[in-house]
């Protein structure tokens, strides 16, 4: 308390004990102040190291709890966007799994091909979309598009030796999402959605895809790394086809892949639930075994992220189907069912008295059996009947 000239006071007390005897307030002598002022200093003095001390403590507990955060690990290359952060899969009650359009995954743009060039490569341009800045040059390779250009020759001009789809998701900071550390280190990886993408027989592009939430089967892909070869940076797909690619001197050039002259028009891109009705939409649609798709890795200080990639190179190398299967005596000939890969056209069936299917593989010269209910059991030579390759998990033909 403080007089009026601003002195300050303290209570004294005259007179009795015990509770007894009066009060009144007078101003503090040069000594009680400085006590007084001593007192406020030593408790200044005491919170003033209280508030260090909680301090240093919050920064070493903020500090012990970023370095244990978990690095983060993804487990998916590409999921639906409308899905919430580390979400990978529709999880209705009901099991109903919408269709989406394919930019609601993310990214994508579509490259074609139509003759070789003065080194023997196939070099790809834009039909629609565009890749990501710092990609370069890209270009087919291999023996299988030896044959493809060639006889991209002689077909008429709207037609393409070889199509080639690049896709990347959208949201990259989802922690869903594989690392790139990871793709390297992976042989497979896992994809919610596998996309298919041809040219039919007419010059028209036809695309679509599947989401494998509920097909377990259907959702892990190859991963593949580029090698140096020389001066050139390789992908071997397999099967004779190779991806060349030329890295972009300037990183952030998006002008290095020129638009297709006379392109095919895109059409929309939906990725289907893997149900009956729709089949019925895509018209005997290819299924995600028999796609070649990949995920495909860039070297690491290229700047590129890596990228899914489907491969459509019609006719590479086809094998013209035979009248009887020697090998199979009691195979006779039944109305096609199934799509040709990449062909615009139908497979070759038989049918034995066990109701076994047996449908011609254009591109490896064999037969793919299936059992009565279409499931697969194995690719065969037809002459022989000894198998070449074993069933694939999921592959599946019409009935």
């Amino acid at each position: 308390m403080s007089n009026k000239q601003g002195v300050t006071q303290t209570r004294r007390r005259v007179g009795g004990d015990g509770g007894q005897g009066a009060s009144y307030f007078d101003d503090m002598t040069p000594a009680e102040l400085k006590e007084r002022d001593d007192g406020i200093k030593a408790y200044e003095a005491i919170q003033a190291r209280q508030d260090a001390y909680m301090e240093r403590r919050r920064a070493e507990s903020v500090a012990q709890q970023s370095s244990q955060k978990p690095e983060r690990r993804g487990c998916v290359f590409a999921k639906c966007s409308k899905l919430p952060d580390a979400v990978i899969n529709y999880t209705d009650p009901t099991g109903f799994v919408p269709v989406d359009s394919l930019s609601d995954y993310g990214h994508f743009a579509i490259l074609g091909a139509r003759q070789a060039d003065s080194s023997g490569l196939v070099p790809l341009e834009i039909i629609s979309g565009a890749v990501p800045a710092g990609v370069g040059g890209l270009a087919l390779g291999g023996t299988a598009m030896g044959v493809a250009a060639t006889a991209g020759g002689t077909m008429i001009a709207s037609l393409l030796a070889g199509l080639v789809v690049f896709f990347w998701p959208s949201d990259l900071a989802d922690s869903a999402l594989y690392t790139e550390d990871q793709l390297r280190s992976l042989k497979q990886a896992r994809t919610r959605m596998r996309l298919y993408v041809e040219q039919q027989a007419d010059g028209s592009l036809k695309g679509y895809g599947f989401y494998t939430g509920t097909k377990p089967e259907w959702e892990m892909i190859d991963v593949i790394q580029f090698s140096q070869r020389g001066s050139q940076y390789v992908a071997d797909f397999g099967d004779g086809v190779e991806l060349i690619w030329t890295p972009a001197i300037d990183p952030s050039d998006t002008l290095g892949i020129p638009p297709l002259k006379g392109a095919p028009h895109t059409p929309p891109i939906w990725i289907f639930p893997p149900t009956k009705s729709a089949d019925t939409i895509i018209v005997n649609p290819i299924y995600p075994p028999d796609y070649k798709d990949f995920i495909l890795v860039f070297p690491a200080d290229s700047g590129v992220a890596p990228l899914y990639i489907v491969l459509s190179v019609p006719g590479h190398g086809y094998h013209k189907p035979p009248d009887l299967l020697p090998a199979f005596p009691d195979a006779v000939s039944a109305r096609p069912k199934s799509s040709v890969q990449g062909g615009g056209k139908k497979r070759n069936r038989w049918v034995d008295g066990r109701g076994r299917i047996y449908e011609w593989d254009y591109q490896h010269g064999a037969v793919e059996m299936y059992d009565k209910q279409g499931k697969h059991l194995g690719e065969f030579d037809p002459d022989t009947g000894k198998q070449t390759k074993p069933a694939k998990n999921g592959r599946t033909t019409p009935k």
